[in-house]
């Protein structure tokens, strides 16, 4: 349905969007195979690391928005085991003491950023996290804390938070005494209370400890406490809870951290925050009175982590910004992890800690930054980095061949890094290189292919020579007397695709440079300018809150999307955090706000893209977030006409929030959505949606589709980088429909050599995917059965290359590795690489064709159709196409003559066989030895004749 917007915003219902467009399946999606290209150096936010008591080297490791992972060898190798499951985020993973096969999954991070994502309740494994089951508790969202009853893995409890972003009574302590077939609320404050800690009494399990906190985020800031907060205790099991109190803190309080010495169960530390008495708070005697120990407290909102050695109960450890351990019961502390410097040794913010039990000189360490090891008690570790769990805010390519990727990270800097290499076995990490500092966030490329402009939180902006590493400073600020300028946290930038000395800049107006960021002019303030001060969360007034006020969200009514019109640029759109979707037609002198004519769109929701279209100046697709208002509903809108018309497009879409939608260059039709949980593509302008089944859960946060390859390049919020290579075919997807055999256009293909440039890694690094050897084929069957078969001819006409490929109706994709056929190969069936053992094929191939236009020719269903396709030879070598054609012509020689050979039986023609084998090698190359592209030598020319007479005076070959 479209939407007409009249004076005043009357919303008339108006025709129906474009017809006859073919809508894309999610069955023919399935086609497309992600690439993991990394980085995993940069790790990212890990909530919870477990370990098995009596065998460390299992472990699992709950991250912040990339999955649940184990590794049973040391964190050597890992498997994710939550790949596509409803969601990717955790709170907290609990392995039941009497049986380690069960484990119970608590899902949605605690930490409470303006990034959190959020959970679907509760799972259940029975086989160490093969399989999964859901167990409920959906509208929870957050988990604090799961506990296990020591004794009986069906006696469980669950410390949930509750909706970060809304008032709700799904929150508070649940137990389940029959597996999680059932739950009992046993402990609940109020709406805005929620339970964050749980500790329970080993060698008592009805005695537990329940820390419960009152909190709220929304789009503008930040409540971290109120009288909610506080620290409950129960000694029937949960039956009963009483608050404690004696010794703790008066007053609003915050959130709180709480651990229990398993050595001795009296001993309990917690980290309470208080407006004037935060700091570590000690019990030895059962939590029913309480001494304060000390004052270390670092940002209690994000932190309040505190752990007890097993074995000692006053080695107490505090993990925050920095991680500290103390021998005295909490009285004085030694910092560990330390850093020389900043960016220099351990990363800093930590999050959660396991500590071996029957070693206390050994634990794991995890936080913002992934996954470390230590042997000696903190003060040095070994980094995990061979997770892919990075979490990007913003990313964008270069135009160089293979272009580049620019990505900006959750507390991880900014980071550059190839999209292929020549690299045997993949994209090692060493590939990447940090371009920047802080949390990196939106970055743009110049098209000089080395200028690369960088957003870092709260408005950083530098200009960056991705060469030298050059790195200019542009960062605005107002003039005297006037109000500082306010800057989102992933404040926006955006190079001008007309002009590229002209650059964006999004704050709480819009700035314009048209000589590269020198200087600036600006427009109006274009937010709705609202004093925060005077809005409510949980009923109190911003100006009155008193714990964590406004944490993570410096400023409130700023730009956080721009988009220039690639038809005209005096068009321009910018959608803000307060609700406003601006545009203007005149270059940015003048601006019209439009939000209000998006039906069934609840007023003030944050803008996560605007995209002005390819199809008319006055189109855009506008997304919007409402998770902020704890509405989790995707909300997708084109608007036509400058905002005057608009249609919702969201209809049919899961739950998660929309993020990002980018149009294909080649077909404006053609759109793709980025959503907290998936990818999604339409082929009809967005009248309908299909997700794209092989990429995991995670959140996708950036997408761009590079300009000459057509590959669809994500920034995911906790699986790093994914690619999916040439999504070029889903232009013509409806032209194709009616089609019995559909072959459509193949990317040109470059003759190269993967370059086996590294030696006995071994297993523990991380290798991100590089493409397929040669060239995708995409082509689409349609109803029937029978046979498949795909032909490449040369310009001659002859035969090259003939597989039977997958032949079931619906899109396929198939690769051709720019090769001949081997002698022998009659019946060849194509087959994807396996890469679990080897990243490419051990087996011997055909020699590489020549540059030139090659015929590709698919038959099925009584049907051929044909396409071209072009091959040109490695950029990064001096050759000439008759070099290539010598080489072709020597190599095919030489089967020819190994074929008229056979398998002769006697001495001599097996030992001549064996020498042209021993040639052709030489050149093709073969395992993982590269050969050569270069025409043979004169040695080796001669080295064939004295072969091939010698076997014709042995009369075995003509």
């Amino acid at each position: 349905m479209r939407f007409r917007i009249a004076l005043g915003f009357a919303i008339v219902a108006s025709a129906p969007g474009v017809a006859g467009q073919q809508a894309i399946t999610e069955a023919d999606l399935a086609a497309f195979q992600p690439r993991h290209v990394g980085p995993a150096v940069t790790g990212g936010r890990i909530h919870d690391v477990e370990a098995l008591p009596g065998d460390p080297s299992t472990i699992y490791v709950a991250t912040a928005s990339g999955g649940l992972w184990k590794s049973v060898n040391r964190g050597i190798t890992w498997t994710n085991l939550w790949e596509h499951m409803p969601v990717s985020t955790f709170g907290d993973l609990a392995i039941a003491p009497s049986d380690p096969r069960v484990l119970y999954a608590g899902t949605g991070e605690q930490q409470n950023r303006q990034s959190t994502s959020w959970g679907k309740g509760v799972y259940r494994s029975d086989d160490a996290g093969a399989t999964w089951r859901h167990l409920g508790l959906d509208d929870t969202r957050h988990t604090g804390r799961v506990r296990v009853h020591p004794g009986n893995p069906d006696i469980v409890y669950v410390a949930a938070l509750g909706n970060l972003w809304r008032s709700s009574p799904d929150r508070g302590v649940y137990r389940s005494r029959d597996g999680g077939e059932s739950w009992e609320k046993v402990l609940y404050i109020d709406e805005h209370t929620g339970a964050v800690d749980l500790a329970i009494d080993p060698s008592n399990p009805d005695v537990l400890y329940a820390a419960m906190y009152q909190r709220q985020r929304r789009t503008w800031g930040f409540n971290g406490g109120g009288p909610g907060s506080g620290i409950y205790k129960t000694t029937d099991g949960g039956d009963s809870w009483r608050e404690l109190t004696d010794g703790l803190p008066e007053g609003d309080k915050g959130r709180i951290g709480i651990a229990i010495a398993e050595s001795n169960p009296q001993v309990l530390h917690a980290l309470v925050q208080h407006d004037t008495e935060s700091g570590g708070y000690r019990s030895e005697d059962g939590g029913e009175s309480w001494e304060k120990v000390n004052d270390r407290n670092i940002r209690p909102m994000y932190y309040s982590h505190v752990f007890i050695d097993p074995s000692n109960e006053d080695r107490v450890y505090t993990l925050a910004t920095s991680a500290h351990r103390s021998e005295d019961g909490g009285r004085t502390f030694v910092e560990i992890a330390e850093r020389p410097t900043y960016d220099v040794g351990v990363h800093a913010d930590h999050h959660t800690m396991w500590i071996d039990p029957s070693d206390p000189e050994h634990f794991y360490l995890a936080g913002d930054a992934g996954l470390h090891e230590t042997y000696d008690m903190g003060v040095t570790f070994r980094r995990i980095h061979n997770l892919p769990i990075g979490q990007f805010y913003g990313i964008t390519v270069d135009n160089r061949d293979p272009y580049r990727i620019y990505g900006g990270m959750q507390d991880n800097h900014s980071w550059m890094g190839p999209s292929r290499t020549r690299s045997w076995e993949g994209i090692v990490d060493d590939e990447w290189r940090q371009s920047g500092f802080g949390d990196g966030m939106y970055q743009q490329a110049d098209p000089d292919g080395r200028t690369i402009y960088i957003n870092t939180q709260n408005g950083g902006w530098t200009r960056f020579d991705n060469i030298t590493g050059d790195m200019m400073s542009l960062r605005l600020s107002a003039p005297e007397g006037e109000e500082p300028y306010r800057w989102d946290w992933v404040s926006p930038s955006l190079v001008s695709r007309h002009d590229p000395n002209v650059v964006y800049l999004g704050g709480n107006r819009l700035f314009v440079s048209r000589d590269r960021g020198d200087s600036f002019t600006r427009t109006e303030d274009l937010t709705r300018r609202q004093d925060r001060d005077t809005l409510e969360i949980m009923g109190v007034r911003g100006a009155d809150i008193e714990l964590s006020r406004n944490d993570g969200t410096s400023s409130y009514g700023e730009i956080v999307t721009i988009s220039e019109s690639p038809l005209d640029p005096a068009v321009l759109w910018v959608g803000t955090d307060d609700g406003n979707v601006q545009v203007s037609t005149d270059g940015g002198r003048s601006w019209n706000e439009v939000s209000g004519g998006a039906p069934g769109l609840p007023d003030g929701t944050y803008v996560s893209r605007v995209l002005a279209s390819a199809d008319a100046r006055g189109t855009a697709y506008v997304t919007f977030d409402a998770h902020r208002d704890g509405d989790f509903r995707p909300y997708v809108y084109r608007a036509e006409e400058f905002g005057a018309v608009w249609t919702p497009l969201h209809e049919g879409l899961p739950s998660g929030s929309a993020n990002v939608i980018v149009q294909h260059p080649d077909n404006p039709d053609v759109l793709f959505l980025g959503t907290e949980h998936h990818v999604f593509a339409s082929t009809d302008r967005g009248a309908s949606w299909a997700r794209f089944p092989n990429l995991p859960t995670t959140a996708y946060d950036d997408m761009v589709i590079h300009p000459r390859e057509k590959d669809l390049v994500l920034g995911t919020h906790g699986r790093s980088i994914i690619i999916l290579d040439d999504v070029g075919p889903l232009a013509r997807y409806g032209a194709t429909g009616a089609d019995a055999v559909a072959l459509h256009d193949a990317r040109p293909g470059t003759i190269m050599n993967y370059w086996k440039d590294t030696s006995y890694r071994a297993q523990a690094l991380f290798m991100g995917d590089n493409p397929v050897d040669g060239t995708l084929v995409t082509y689409r069957l349609g109803p029937g059965s029978g046979p498949a078969r795909l032909t490449v001819r040369n310009a001659a006409g002859d035969i090259v290359r003939e597989m039977a490929v997958p032949a079931e109706p619906g899109l396929h994709r198939v690769n051709w590795d720019l090769r001949h056929t081997l002698p022998a190969s009659d019946g060849e069936v194509w087959a994807a690489q396996d890469p679990t053992v080897v990243p490419r094929t051990l087996a011997q191939r055909g020699p590489l064709v020549s540059p030139g236009i090659y015929t590709l020719e698919l038959s099925a269903r009584g049907a051929t159709a044909m396409g071209n396709v072009t091959v040109s030879g490695d950029p990064d070598l001096p050759l000439t196409v008759e070099d290539y054609r010598e080489r072709e012509a020597f190599l095919l020689e030489i089967l020819e003559l190994t074929s008229q050979l056979g398998e002769a039986g006697n001495n001599d023609g097996a030992l001549y066989r064996r020498q042209l084998m021993q040639l052709y090698s030489a050149i093709n190359g073969g395992g993982v030895r590269q050969g050569t592209l270069h025409p043979p030598t004169t040695t080796q020319r001669e080295q064939m004749e004295r072969i091939r007479q010698a076997l014709r005076r042995m009369g075995l070959v003509a």
